[in-house]
């Protein structure tokens, strides 16, 4: 699967690496469709082969095979498992990381690994510690190794079309005949349409990973007729993962030389783990905030399961949505005639309202300002043009600030801000709210601007976003920790992403004069710039 080809970003790069460069001298050396295609399916055999060794280079993984390490109640369950099920014994590694997370890699069934991190065995019990070697146990039955390798072969042949047939279209003769203009027009639609369809398959990739994943949670859910005891250690992963980090933090702060280099390798390797795992950070960020305890999740999935903007976002996932996990998981156990330890809400229609709208404008200044760069560098578009391309890159870029930083502020709880699921990046909730900052947004980070609120309703994210130059890092290093701990009264907007959080527009405390952003009045001066310097050039060019 691809939380084994393409997990640690090292090796990412270097496939990457390797890739683009034999590419690059394939193109050199004018080589034919059938080398570049060759050359693409030797660069995936030996990512196929390689990847497991790579992985067990990266991490530093204590093997298992005296049955010391994995509690001997999950061995034996394992072992059970494989004997039911026809599988050989997976062998098992343990990584000494407070970071909760498991995975699976290898070339084939007959000699699959899994790996468990010893944060994982604190975190969950016995139940949910087998509902999650089930899973991994999953991916191995369902050969998701060599389905992810053959998968991940579609976009890269895909991308050498497309790389020949632009060979093919530049290298033609210049001639003006009718015929020669009229191949060369087919290669250039070959081109287009060769990498239409690479963009294409690299996000069928990703559905198709994230496919894998629910099944593997519905072979977990039926091997071990406990659904819910899946669905608990997904929720309780995320929450596992930021307390280690703040762990992490602390122990690093005043630490220097050889130990405080032991720990950022440490804490580089659990960020690896987060991308590998049966889940990570990104895909249940939200949860974290409900400290793994089930009365508090269901505020926090609603908006996964009702917004379309969570859809948008879990397109460039390889796992899915950890809500949607949870609703998958509760189907499976209504059909076991369990009743489901996260009860999600009965109404779950998705709020397709104003959705395309403020799609529409989330994009417009981006793809304007593109189209007005791309016929600058082009040299061909007339003046007349780029002053429009202007223009409308700053007018369209006044109404999205205009819209994400529009209302007045009025008191509100967290509770009430997480009930609200119609909320988004581009439709916000201007609030005011009075708390304790108890810790940094991003934990583990030395100088960090982000915070975490709390009031008596629950917890929130606090983002500090600057559009001055070195603003953010001034603010992280001179005041932000002074706040932790502090009774604060922040005022902002409101919106959710991945994770819900408040954008700060101010923060202010009893003995501390307050602090002010003021992104959004930089965005509204650019913009404008932007407009004044069209309509200049449209009248100087007349």
């Amino acid at each position: 699967m691809s939380l084994v080809f393409r997990s640690a970003a090292l090796v990412l790069a270097l496939y990457g690496l390797v890739f683009a460069v034999g590419d690059a001298c394939l193109a050199r050396l004018g080589a034919p469709i059938w080398a570049a295609i060759a050359f693409t399916f030797a660069i995936a055999g030996i990512q196929y082969w390689y990847a497991p060794r790579i992985i067990e280079w990266l991490f530093d993984i204590h093997w298992d095979d005296d049955g010391r390490e994995l509690p001997v109640r999950n061995q034996q369950f394992l072992r059970k498992l494989c004997v039911e099920r026809g599988l050989k014994m997976p062998r098992i590694g343990v990584i000494y990381s407070n970071t909760p997370n498991a995975f699976t890699f290898g070339h084939w069934r007959a000699d699959a690994r899994i790996v468990v991190t010893t944060g994982l065995l604190s975190v969950l019990n016995s139940d949910e510690a087998d509902a999650v070697l089930a899973h991994e146990a999953g991916h191995i039955e369902h050969w998701d190794f060599v389905v992810m390798t053959l998968a991940a072969l579609a976009p890269l042949l895909l991308y050498q079309i497309y790389r020949c047939a632009l060979r093919a279209d530049s290298s033609g003769d210049s001639g003006n005949s009718g015929r020669e203009n009229n191949q060369k027009g087919n290669v250039a639609l070959l081109a287009g349409i060769a990498y239409l369809c690479y963009l294409i398959s690299e996000f069928l990739v990703l559905l198709l990973s994230r496919t894998r994943e629910y099944f593997a949670d519905q072979y977990s859910a039926k091997v071990t007729g406990a659904p819910n005891s899946l669905a608990s250690a997904l929720v309780k992963i995320p929450y596992g993962m930021v307390r280690a980090d703040g762990e992490f933090r602390r122990a690093r702060q005043g630490t220097y030389g050889r130990e405080g280099a032991r720990l950022d390798w440490e804490r580089s390797n659990a960020r690896a783990l987060a991308l590998m795992g049966i889940s990570n950070l990104r895909s249940g960020q939200a949860l974290a905030l409900g400290a793994g305890k089930a009365h508090a999740e269901g505020a926090f999935m609603r908006w996964d399961l009702a917004n379309p903007w969570a859809r948008l976002y879990e397109l460039n996932s390889t796992h899915p949505l950890t809500a949607l996990r949870i609703r998958a998981l509760n189907r499976e156990a209504e059909a076991m005639h369990q009743k489901p330890e996260f009860p999600l809400p009965a109404d779950q229609r998705m709020l397709w309202k104003t959705f395309p709208f403020e799609v529409v404008l989330w994009v417009a200044p981006w793809l304007a300002g593109s189209v007005f760069l791309g016929a600058l560098l082009l040299g061909s578009a007339q003046v007349s043009l780029l002053s429009e391309l202007l223009v409308v890159t700053g007018v369209t870029w006044m109404l999205r600030t205009w819209l994400r930083y529009c209302g007045a502020f009025r008191p509100t709880t967290i509770q009430a801000l997480l009930d609200d699921v119609t909320v988004s990046p581009m439709q916000p909730r201007a609030v005011r709210l009075e708390g304790t900052i108890i810790g940094f947004g991003v934990p583990g980070a030395f100088w960090c601007p982000d915070l975490v609120l709390q009031d008596e309703s629950g917890m929130l994210f606090v983002l500090y976003r600057q559009s001055i130059p070195f603003a953010r890092l001034f603010f992280a290093i001179s005041e932000a920790e002074s706040y932790i701990g502090r009774t604060v009264v922040i005022e902002g907007w409101f919106r959710r992403g991945l994770r819900p959080y408040v954008e700060m527009s101010s923060l202010a405390s009893e003995d501390k004069r307050p602090h002010c952003a003021y992104s959004r009045w930089i965005q509204y001066g650019a913009a404008l710039l932007l407009v004044a310097s069209g309509l200049l050039w449209w009248l100087l060019g007349r």
